[in-house]
């Protein structure tokens, strides 16, 4: 049967009409000229400038270190998705060789056992294949496409920080980007309420509108930093040392020789009363629970 198709004139006129079409898909090493021509719809001008078939390793094959050390047998043992061919334009004759199946001296031709054993279990068909180049392809054209879009009448918008995403705006509004306006009144607030903890702090008597302020404020922002924990801190700490020199002052000093027992048992329990005292409104100043008085 392929005697008579490659004796049979149409054939033999068919196959010479195949052979002398050039490809109009370019390699991605293809010359200038040829890339030219694909662009305009013409086939390429050098055979060796038309697309090849594209070999791709596996995104986990193991790397040289990996299959050094081990015996060709450990290696032909690896999946079937390593066993690639790989070509060796180095050793006398060139040849197709195994990129796994290897050892110190040692290398296999390809198709190697392991990949004429698992046949078609090698190779990932082109239709079935979700590679790297594809999925990023395709996230930048949507990209683009939002970059480019203007649903309803509005069009995109951008600004200078990459992190921020794009936004669609009608056309008479000039308003600036959103994320950048958030973060300004975040900022601001986040000032107005160190102002205001900073007046409650130093007045004696703030007042029942800044003390509500303060209370709305903490409840506009419940995930930002407390304003007031610096001030509460502060006054925290004078009643903790305040505490700590009470406590210092229970010893009986020269000053209390020859008093009556009775006397310095209540200057005593009065020194430590004093320091639980001061103690506990530190404790209340920390968490922000002071009475007034």
């Amino acid at each position: 049967m392929t005697d008579y198709q490659e004796m049979d004139p149409f054939w033999v006129e068919s196959r010479a009409k195949f052979l002398a079409t050039k490809s109009t898909s370019a390699d991605p090493s293809a010359c200038g000229t040829c890339r030219s021509n694909v662009a305009a719809g013409e086939p390429v001008e050098h055979d060796e400038c038309a697309q090849r078939a594209t070999l791709l390793h596996a995104p986990d094959h193991p790397h040289y270190e990996i299959l050094a050390g081990f015996s060709l047998e450990e290696n032909e043992k690896l999946p079937a998705r390593f066993h690639v061919p790989v070509f060796d334009d180095c050793g006398v004759p060139n040849a197709w060789l195994c990129a796994v199946c290897q050892e110190e001296g040692q290398v296999v031709g390809w198709p190697c056992a392991t990949a004429v054993k698992y046949g078609t279990k090698v190779f990932t068909p082109l239709h079935e294949a979700e590679t790297a180049q594809e999925k990023q392809a395709a996230e930048l054209a949507a990209y683009r496409a939002l970059d480019l879009g203007d649903p309803d009448g509005r069009v995109s918008a951008s600004c200078d920080n990459p992190e921020h995403p794009t936004w669609l705006r009608a056309p008479d509004d000039n308003r600036g980007c959103p994320w950048c306006r958030t973060a300004e009144l975040e900022n601001a607030l986040t000032a107005t309420g160190r102002s205001l903890s900073s007046f409650i702090f130093d007045s004696d008597d703030p007042g029942a509108d800044a003390l509500g302020a303060q209370w709305l404020y903490h409840q506009a922002m419940p995930q930002a930093d407390d304003p007031f924990a610096q001030p509460r801190a502060f006054r925290s700490s004078v009643f903790s040392e305040a505490s700590k020199a009470a406590e210092a002052l229970d010893t009986l000093g020269p000053e209390l020789a020859g008093r009556p027992s009775a006397y310095c048992e209540g200057y005593s329990d009065g020194v430590r009363a004093a320091a639980e005292r001061l103690e506990m409104l530190a404790d209340q100043a920390a968490e922000g629970s002071e009475v007034a008085a």
